[in-house]
C-alpha cells in the first residue's frame, strides 16, 4: 500500500500546477500506520489529558470506514455523508495523513497541535491565525510548521482558495521559541531552520488518496513559544493512559528483536496498540497526577529523544510489514495474531 504525493516550491507554483517533478511520488504505508497516525495526531487543546475508549473507537473507526486499504489508498463511503459530516471526516483525514507524511518524509517524531494549552503566541497583529501543527527534528536541528488540509471530494487538485488560506495561516508565524533543558532554541527564516509546509490531502478522480505538499515563502511577525518537555509528554500521555486502563502486558516481537513494548489489545479490530516500554516506564507515573508541573516533566524530551536516537537505525527497513507498523516515535500497532 502507498500514499501518493506531489511537491511544489510555492503556492504560486501550485496554482500554476507546476510540481517539482512531472511524476507522482509515493511512499509505502499500510492500514495499521493509518490507525497509528489516528491515535497520535492532535485534534483538541486538551486531548492529552485523556482519550476515552469511545473517542479512540471513533478515531480508528473513521479511518476504517472511509479509507480503503488498496494500493494506493482510496477514499470510500464519503458520498453517503451530508456536508457537515464530510467536513469533519475531511479535517480528521487531512490531519492523520499530514502526521504520517511528516514522520515518513521529514523524520519528525513528535508534533503538537498549536491550539494546545501551554503554547503562547505574541504578535503586534491581533489575529487568531495559526497553522495546525509544529514539530522538531533534533538530528537535523530543523523545525516544521504544518497546515493540514483535507477533503473527501474527488478532484484533480485541492481548492486554490483553501490553499491560499493555508498560506496565510502559515505566514502569520515568523519565529518559534522552543524551550528545552539545554536552553531556548530559536527557529526562524534568518537561521534557515524553520520550514513551513502545506499538506493538502484529498481523493483524485479515481478516488485514490493524493497529497499536495507546498512550501509557502512569505511571513509576518507572530512568535510562538513552545515547551519541549511538554510537547513530548503530550505526544504520549493519552496513549499511555489508554494502555494503563486496559489489561496491558509487556511483549517482544520476533520481527523486532531486542525491543520491549507495553501493549493493550484492541479486540474489535484484532490488533494491539502499544509503545516502547522504556517510554512507558518513564512517563507512566507522571500520567497518574492530576496537575502536571514543569518539574514533573523536566528532561522528558531529552531522555526520550536520546533513547530513540540510539535505536533510530533499527527502524530502517523494519518500520512496516503487512502485520505491524511502528513509528519513529516508538508507537506500535500490530495484528494480534503476530504475537
Amino acid at each position: 500500500m502507498s500514499i501518493q504525493y506531489k511537491k511544489y516550491t510555492s503556492v504560486k507554483k501550485y496554482i500554476e500546477r507546476k510540481s517539482r517533478t512531472k511524476f507522482i511520488q509515493s511512499f509505502h504505508s499500510n492500514k495499521l500506520t493509518l490507525i497509528r497516525g489516528a491515535l497520535i495526531v492532535g485534534l483538541a487543546p486538551k486531548a492529552h489529558l485523556k482519550l476515552t475508549k469511545e473517542l479512540i473507537d471513533w478515531k480508528i473507526s473513521t479511518i476504517v470506514a472511509f479509507i480503503n486499504d488498496t494500493s494506493p489508498f482510496e477514499i470510500q463511503n464519503a458520498d453517503e455523508l451530508e456536508m457537515s459530516e464530510r467536513v469533519t471526516v475531511a479535517y480528521f483525514i487531512g490531519m492523520v495523513f499530514a502526521q504520517i507524511h511528516m514522520q515518513k518524509k521529514y523524520q519528525v517524531r513528535h508534533m503538537e497541535h498549536l491550539k494546545s494549552s501551554g503554547i503562547t503566541a505574541k504578535s503586534r497583529v491581533k489575529d487568531k491565525k495559526n497553522p495546525d501543527l509544529w514539530g522538531y527534528n533534533p538530528k537535523k536541528k530543523k523545525s516544521y510548521l504544518v497546515e493540514a488540509k483535507g477533503s473527501t471530494v474527488p478532484t484533480d487538485y485541492f481548492d486554490n482558495d483553501k490553499i491560499r488560506k493555508a498560506e496565510k495561516q502559515l505566514n502569520a508565524i515568523t519565529e518559534i521559541q522552543y524551550s528545552s533543558p539545554g536552553g531556548t532554541l530559536i527557529f526562524n527564516k534568518a537561521s534557515s531552520n524553520l520550514k513551513k509546509i502545506i499538506i493538502a490531502t484529498h481523493p483524485n478522480l479515481n478516488k485514490e488518496i493524493m497529497q499536495h505538499v507546498i512550501d509557502p515563502i512569505k511571513e509576518e511577525d507572530k512568535i510562538i513559544k513552545i515547551n519541549g518537555d511538554e510537547l513530548v509528554y503530550k505526544h504520549y500521555s493519552h496513549l499511555i493512559k489508554f494502555i494503563k486502563s486496559g489489561e496491558s502486558k509487556s511483549i517482544e516481537l520476533e520481527k523486532l528483536p531486542g525491543l520491549k513494548f507495553r501493549v493493550v489489545d484492541y479486540i474489535s479490530l484484532n490488533c494491539s496498540i502499544g509503545v516502547l516500554e522504556e517510554i512507558y516506564n518513564l512517563l507512566e507515573h507522571i500520567t497518574e497526577k492530576d496537575n502536571i508541573t514543569e518539574e514533573d516533566i523536566r528532561n522528558v524530551s531529552t531522555e526520550i529523544n536520546k533513547f530513540l536516537d540510539n535505536i533510530d537505525d533499527y527502524f530502517i527497513g523494519t518500520s512496516e510489514f503487512k502485520d505491524f507498523s511502528i513509528g519513529i516515535d516508538g508507537v506500535l500497532v500490530f495484528n494480534k495474531d503476530l504475537n
